[in-house]
Order: structure tokens, then C-alpha cells, then sequence
């Protein structure tokens, strides 16, 4: 097994095990129940020069550990503070360290900046957990998904208002992204290996469809890297490790910001 298959097979067992506490339609009328109404991630990256998505991240398969004892409190006002466009949290345990408590902790201290789900979703059942704990919208993964399923829990998430974004990490993956999907992400980690390149998105930029937020992800490193990816079309950039190695994450955001602005 890849890393990616690795992941999938303890996701699925995670989420039968989470079917067991709440049966899915307890779950569905739960999230249908949810008040807050959905803040746009597409909206906001659009409207913010540069888009950037900054994550919460405490380790990585590929990194190990990157910020283990980082308070989500405190990076969620940080990041809010600084002018991010959206946040994402990492809500998988074995392999992140992150979770659906820290979603919801995001939640309550940023409650104006829009939270994207950072997880492995292959179930209705996490998107319903996503609009519960306080999320705007979610990735969905085309390397791990068929085109129905994709299509399927695309289908999900618009049901309850939220937004998704779609990840592809090949011209093939592309082939699989719904037309009413909000945004289009261009992971530059290869999912199987996680080795990074962050000339991917520039090779697939112009296979991208036109009418969606296009967001580079991953191997963002410096300013200069998201003015390159800026030029070459995209509206938004998904940043964690940059942000979450150094002592302040937020004024890492700040610094960011103000230097790559075109």
C-alpha cells in the first residue's frame, strides 16, 4: 500500500466506528438543524489579494511532527487578524494530529473567517460532521474517489449549503471534477509518494475550468512562490508548513501577504 491507500483503509474504519456512535440519519437531521449560515470560501478568496488559505497543521506523514502543541485558538484569531481569505483545519488524527474538536475551536474564534475541512472524506456521514462542527466548506479528494462518488459527495455538501473544494493532482483527476463544484485545487504533493513539485500547478493550469477558483496547494514556501502561481491563473493558495515551522504563524500570514501582492 501508497501512504494514500494506507489512509483510505483507516478511514473507513474510522468512519464505520463513527456510524456506531450515530446512525447517519441522526446525523443528517442534525446538520440539516445548524443554524450558522455558510460563509463562502470562493467569494472570499476572490475578493482578497492574495487568496490565501492558511492551515492549521501539527504533523505530517511527510514532515513528522511541525507544530504539535500549537493552540487552534490562537493561530484561528492569528490568521483571522492577519487578513487570510479562509482557514483550513486538519481534522484527521492518525496521520495529522488534528480533529473535529479543533474545527470547532476554529469556529468560535474566528467566526467571520471562513473554515474549510481538511480531511479524507469518502462518506456522507463526515460531511454531515463538517456542517455540525462548523465548516464552510470541504476537499474532496479525486485520487481517492470515483467519478460517482465524487459527484455524490459533492451533491452532499451543496445539500447543506457548503461549499467544496475539489483536489486533482493530474490531467487524468480532472476528468473527475463535477461543472457546480465551487473551486478546483492543484495538489502539488504527489498523494502516493508525497514527494512535492511545485511546477505541477503550473502544468496544469490551462486544463483547469475556466469558471472555478483555482487553488494551488502545497510546496508553497516563500512570497515569491505565490506571485509566480498568481501569473499563472490561480486565485487562491492553500499554505501550511510555511506558516505553521516558524514561532508566529500569523505574522508569517502577515509577511506573506504584503509581499506577494502583484
Amino acid at each position: 500500500m501508497n501512504i494514500l491507500e494506507k489512509i483510505a483503509a483507516t478511514k473507513r474504519i474510522e468512519v464505520e466506528a463513527l456510524k456506531a456512535t450515530m446512525p447517519p440519519e441522526a446525523a443528517k437531521m442534525k446538520a440539516h438543524s445548524v443554524l450558522r449560515s455558510v460563509l463562502s470560501m470562493s467569494e472570499s478568496i476572490r475578493s482578497h489579494n492574495p487568496g490565501i488559505i492558511a492551515e492549521h497543521k501539527r504533523r505530517s506523514p511527510s514532515k513528522g511532527e511541525i507544530s504539535p502543541m500549537s493552540e487552534v485558538a490562537e493561530i484561528a484569531k492569528a490568521y483571522a487578524e492577519a487578513g487570510a481569505a479562509a482557514m483550513s483545519v486538519l481534522t484527521d488524527t492518525p496521520y495529522f494530529g488534528g480533529s473535529l474538536t479543533d474545527l470547532a475551536v476554529a469556529r468560535a474564534a474566528a467566526p467571520r473567517l471562513p473554515l474549510l475541512r481538511k480531511e479524507f472524506i469518502i462518506d456522507d456521514f463526515q460531511i454531515y460532521q463538517a456542517r455540525i462542527f462548523g465548516a464552510d466548506a470541504i476537499l474532496l479528494i479525486a485520487a481517492m474517489l470515483d467519478k460517482t462518488s465524487l459527484h455524490h459527495l459533492k451533491d452532499t455538501a451543496h445539500s447543506l449549503g457548503l461549499e467544496v473544494l475539489v483536489e486533482v493532482h493530474s490531467t487524468e483527476e480532472i476528468g473527475k471534477v463535477p461543472e457546480d463544484a465551487d473551486m478546483v485545487g492543484v495538489n502539488n504533493r504527489d498523494l502516493t509518494s508525497f514527494s512535492t513539485d511545485i511546477s505541477n500547478s503550473a502544468r496544469l493550469i490551462e486544463a483547469l475550468p475556466d469558471e472555478m477558483v483555482k487553488v494551488a496547494e502545497s510546496g508553497i514556501r516563500t512570497p515569491e512562490d505565490i506571485r509566480r502561481l498568481s501569473e499563472a491563473g490561480f486565485d487562491g493558495f492553500l499554505i501550511g508548513e510555511a506558516f505553521m515551522s516558524t514561532p508566529d504563524p500569523g505574522a508569517t500570514l502577515r509577511r506573506f501577504i504584503q509581499e506577494s501582492r502583484l
